[in-house]
């Protein structure tokens, strides 16, 4: 069963009203991706993506393995790393300042960004006191467990 036009702006109006910045939605054989800021990882696919698995299967970063390597970095320092897989979020909601901008000093313990992983927030928290010296992932971009995500000059 096709989407009528209406639908689709039914469905356009009420993302609009969210404060999503980016969905797809899948009927069928029809899906409907949209974004606001240019289409950050939706990504076209052949198939509808397979469902996560429940929290109870899902492998558990301690458990997993090494991480793996870390991929090179431009700025030096002590790196704060992806605490598990999921998509790095910069802000603790869309529209907001940054948690954190390079040149910014934190104290340890002070919340870097979000690590979101199945609507589950996990705040990323700086585990040394110093200036950050470089961002290493862009907003809403998917992470990998131990993915570099910041560079911190200690003080």
């Amino acid at each position: 069963m096709p989407l009528s036009s209406q639908e689709i702006k039914e469905i356009l109006a009420i993302l609009e009203e969210s404060g999503w910045d980016e969905a797809r939605l899948t009927i069928d054989d029809v899906v409907l991706a949209v974004s606001r800021n240019g289409g950050l990882g939706l990504e076209p696919s052949a198939s509808p993506p397979a469902p996560p698995a429940p929290l109870s299967q899902a492998p558990s970063p301690v458990t997993a393995g090494p991480p793996p390597p870390a991929a090179p970095t431009d700025a030096a320092g002590h790196q704060v790393s992806a605490p598990s897989v999921g998509v790095f979020w910069r802000a603790p909601e869309p529209g907001a300042a940054p948690f954190v901008d390079v040149g910014d000093t934190v104290e340890a313990g002070q919340t870097l960004c979000i690590v979101e992983v199945m609507k589950l927030m996990q705040h990323v928290a700086a585990d040394v006191a110093g200036r950050i010296t470089a961002i290493h992932v862009q907003n809403a971009e998917h992470v990998e467990f131990g993915t570099p995500l910041f560079s911190i000059e200690p003080v």
